[in-house]
């Protein structure tokens, strides 16, 4: 049996949100998803077609209508969800300072007033 009572091992913290981003495969054209959850290492968000584990992307986030934050990405995690649509994990690669700083401000703030 499973022992979910272990710590988290996460670096940064992991907020639950809803917000609109591009995701943009090598050799396949732009994709929208909506973010689940968020973190400054990553993000986990819903696609409705499929992207494929360890494809690299490029990828724009726009958090509370604010600035877009580009990163590059790597699919680390992608599951068939029952309404058919991709439940993709997504780790950065590459990430501006100042936009992963963005990302801690915004999940801070959600896990100190959540």
């Amino acid at each position: 049996m499973y022992d979910n009572s272990l710590p988290e091992k996460r670096l940064f913290s992991r907020a639950s949100v809803e917000c609109e981003l591009s995701v943009n495969p090598v050799n396949m054209s732009m994709i929208p998803a909506t973010v689940i959850n968020i973190s400054a290492s990553g993000i986990y968000c819903v696609s409705s077609r499929s992207i494929g584990e360890l494809s690299r992307v490029n990828i724009v986030l726009r958090i509370n209508g604010g600035e877009e934050i580009p990163a590059r990405s790597v699919v680390i995690r992608e599951e068939e969800l029952a309404d058919g649509s991709y439940g993709v994990g997504l780790f950065f690669t590459r990430i501006a300072e100042e936009g992963r700083r963005i990302i801690i401000e915004y999940t801070s703030d959600i896990e100190s007033t959540g």
